[in-house]
């Protein structure tokens, strides 16, 4: 089964959006929490490689907390 790891600072926002994009989302968790960026693109980069999971680092600048997040799918839609 594939996974994704991936860093938001809105999870709720984030898990919507995957399950509107993957088929059989499950296992949606927070991994981790960090106040800079940098260290939970770190955290992704290095779960992501753990894991065997997809990842792309990217996204948006913005304030707040930043979490890890994980999941399983079936595929894309």
């Amino acid at each position: 089964m594939p996974c994704r790891v991936g860093i938001t600072t809105d999870p709720d926002e984030r898990k919507k959006y995957w399950d509107r994009h993957v088929v059989g989302m499950t296992n949606w968790t927070i991994l981790a929490r960090y106040a800079r960026r940098e260290d939970a693109q770190a955290h992704e980069t290095n779960a992501a490689q753990q894991y065997g999971c997809q990842a792309h680092a990217g996204g948006s600048d913005a304030a707040g907390t930043w979490h890890v997040y994980y999941f399983k799918y079936t595929r894309t839609k």
